[in-house]
């Protein structure tokens, strides 16, 4: 255990001495140990949550992997609600995927620490033996009832469980000592940490810690100086004399009230007017931030100069940024963003930027590209799109043709001219200005094979002796070259044969067979050809159907109508 005068419990929330606000939630007590820091947090979380909000302020669920951190552990511990089952279970970032654990599997029996390794030097689980564990399990700490002691022991739960509260930690690059404050000095240090631990009490903090010297109003930023951690201040010089030597590198004297930094013989002050360095060439030393020019008549024999873009600041060895945002008249003709030693113009939405100058962008559909309607798109680009019941033609996406996906479509006329009507191919104008499709399976099409008649088309499918021909739109029989089958061997291919044999037809006979073929074929022509011509008549004239006859065309019913009048028997 770590020596008990560490009293990690007084690191409570300190707002109200003007300490930059922390994220929520705030840690319950914190410590660091050289560039580690970790926290607890007394807020009921799942696994899962409560690792969220570890990274959230730059962290994640504290790993122990040492007796040092279990030690941690049980300081920040001390004085908080009691943490022994069920009550009081912290999560620690320890956790089993899905595949089943055996004791077997190392001091951490097959679980994992959330940076992804199982390196450790220390484990304390609650039970020594154990069976194996299945699925998604986690470990908390909690003190050991059993025992009656405070030692705190790991034990596996569901993940999904909400404990009491959770442990985090964070790793950083660097840390600086708590402040040195002489005897004679009555005043109290308030250190605020970038991960919101606030207190008085800390071993180490890390890059970027707030040190409040709460008497002298003194606010003291962690940051590297040359490579090594320090305090210091934003402005130039030093401070009280009595907090960590005022800052000076050397020597600090405050006589006459104001701290001054002194620097031994042989040695100049640096820039800061904290720093010391050897005596030379004043240039050699660093001493400007950009630029530095040897001058006799100036003060310390050298005068800072900066670059374009910048000003000599107050102390007169900085460089201050221009706002050429700021100047009159503004450099940019719409909008100006400044940038360090520079500036960038931007123009506003539907320009673009041209020698200086924003120009408005070009609507790309102005040169009407498009058949029916242009898009305009990022980039000066457009895309061409189709009414309602066209479609892009596949080949020419600038152009659009009718398009219907069921059997029937309304067909798309002429405003001016109803009978100017135009339907999609595949399709029939029948009345009431409606497109039908037309069923191409019935006109006997993919012979040789199976049809399906689709919107606008059909399709054939070919049995296995066929395959579709260069039309798509019939069966051809696949020719079998024999030294195929038998790779070579001289042997005919092997055929089905029916269950009787017969014997080879005659000459005659077979030259009747073909006749009879010829003729069948001839008769078979005439009746899909005929079948087709009604299937489009019986289209085109199925709204004017009467009880006697299908279809009748104007010379049709002048004919039936004279024969009705000679029918009646004239009156004398």
């Amino acid at each position: 255990m770590l020596p008990p005068l560490l009293p990690l419990l007084s690191l409570l929330t300190m707002a109200e001495l003007g300490l930059p606000a922390s994220p929520a939630p705030q840690p319950g007590g914190s410590q660091c140990i050289e560039d580690d820091c970790y926290a607890v947090f007394w807020n009921s979380e799942q696994f899962t949550g409560a690792n969220q909000v570890c990274q959230q302020l730059g962290g994640h669920l504290m790993t122990v992997r040492s007796s040092v951190a279990a030690d941690v552990i049980s300081l920040l511990a001390q004085g908080a609600p009691e943490i022994s089952p069920p009550d009081g279970r912290l999560w620690i970032g320890l956790q089993l995927g899905q595949n089943c654990s055996h004791e077997q599997e190392g001091q951490l029996r097959g679980f994992r620490w959330v940076t992804g390794d199982n390196s450790t030097s220390y484990s304390k689980w609650r039970h020594s033996g154990r069976g194996a564990l299945c699925g998604h399990q986690c470990v908390v700490v909690s003190g050991d009832s059993a025992s009656g002691s405070m030692e705190l022991v790991w034990e596996e739960h569901q993940c999904e469980l909400a404990t009491e509260g959770f442990l985090c930690e964070y790793n950083y690059p660097g840390s600086c000592k708590p402040l040195n404050l002489e005897p004679s000095i009555n005043a109290s240090v308030i250190y605020n940490a970038p991960f919101g631990g606030k207190g008085a009490d800390f071993q180490a903090l890390p890059l970027n810690s707030h040190a409040l010297v709460v008497p002298l109003g003194l606010d003291l930023v962690c940051m590297k100086v040359e490579e090594t951690p320090r305090w210091v201040k934003e402005t130039l010089g030093p401070w009280d004399c009595r907090v960590e030597k005022g800052g000076c590198s050397q020597n600090c004297r405050q006589d006459s009230g104001e701290p001054e930094c002194l620097c031994s013989q042989g040695t100049l002050s640096k820039a800061d007017l904290r720093s010391c360095q050897a005596e030379g060439d004043p240039c050699t030393h660093k001493r400007c931030q950009q630029y530095c020019h040897l001058s006799s008549n100036a003060p310390g024999g050298y005068t800072c100069m900066c670059d374009s873009g910048y000003y000599l600041g107050d102390d007169g060895h900085s460089c201050v940024d221009v706002d050429d945002c700021a100047l009159e008249p503004n450099p940019c003709p719409q909008k100006c963003v400044n940038t360090q030693g520079a500036f960038k113009c931007e123009c506003n939405p539907g320009f673009e930027l041209v020698d200086g100058e924003c120009t408005e962008l070009l609507d790309p559909c102005l040169d009407l590209k498009c058949q029916h309607k242009c898009l305009p798109l990022e980039g000066g680009t457009y895309r061409c799109t189709c009414e309602e019941g066209f479609v892009p033609i596949p080949d020419q996406p600038d152009r659009c043709m009718l398009f219907c996906n069921t059997t029937q479509c309304r067909a798309k006329c002429n405003p001016y001219n109803p009978d100017d009507c135009k339907c999609p191919e595949g399709y029939i104008l029948d009345d009431n200005q409606m497109c039908s499709d037309i069923d191409e399976c019935e006109s006997g099409e993919c012979p040789g094979g199976d049809c399906i008649n689709l919107p606008g088309s059909f399709q054939c499918i070919c049995g296995p002796k066929y395959t579709l021909g260069e039309t798509v739109q019939e069966c051809i029989p696949i020719e079998i070259n024999p030294t195929d089958d038998d790779g070579g061997s001289g042997e005919p291919p092997f055929t089905e044969t029916s269950d009787t044999t017969t014997s080879p037809p005659t000459e005659g006979a077979a030259h009747s067979a073909v006749l009879i073929g010829i003729a069948i074929s001839i008769l078979s022509i005439v009746t899909v050809l005929l079948a087709t011509i009604c299937h489009l008549r019986k289209k085109q004239c199925a709204a004017r159907a009467a009880l006697d006859y299908k279809c009748a065309g104007p010379a049709k019913e002048e004919v039936l109508q004279q024969v009705r009048t000679e029918s009646v028997p004239q009156k004398l």
